[in-house]
């Protein structure tokens, strides 16, 4: 596995993704064409509580994060809809000059494909209903999404970590 990167299987149950996806299908959403998905940010309180969770089960595996200078936060939880035969093809990382402040990548795979975000070093993270993956921001974690072969629906959240200008 990729260094720095936690993976946690199971982290939401089937009831949590199945809902996030309904609240989804419910709300406004943004329409992001030159990366093949669909948008909705999210606001749920139980959501939240349990990604707080994610910040201790990467710090206690990834301890040095905590020497970076300044304070980080979650930011841009939002639920990604990738519809069949679309998905992020491009090579790339979230760290950039549109978004110079990410330090982690977050990802919660809300439905199951036999494919998943597979990494320029070769490594792939399958998309397994309820699976937790979080990465560096940065090059070192370049990565794409892989094509779904049975041309299905694509659901995921994803969020970022973040420097806090404000504190």
């Amino acid at each position: 596995m990729l260094e720095y990167t936690l993976v946690v299987r199971k982290f939401l149950s089937d009831k949590d993704c199945d809902s996030l996806i309904e609240t989804y299908n419910k709300n406004n959403k943004i329409i992001d064409d030159s990366c093949g998905y669909i948008s909705c940010p999210i606001n749920n309180s139980n959501l939240n509580n349990k990604l707080n969770d994610v910040v201790k089960l990467y710090t206690d595996k990834f301890p040095e994060i905590y020497y970076t200078k300044d304070k980080w936060f979650l930011n841009e939880v939002r639920v990604k809809h990738f519809k069949p035969k679309k998905y992020f093809k491009g090579w790339h990382s979230e760290h950039g000059i549109e978004s110079p402040l990410r330090i982690l990548a977050i990802q919660i795979y809300l439905s199951n494909h036999n494919c998943g975000t597979k990494f320029f070093n070769g490594e792939t993270i399958k998309s397994e209903k309820g699976k937790l993956a979080v990465w560096p921001a940065y090059f070192t974690h370049t990565h794409k999404g892989e094509p779904c072969p049975n041309n299905r629906d694509r659901y995921l959240l994803s969020g970022y970590y973040s420097f806090d200008l404000k504190k």
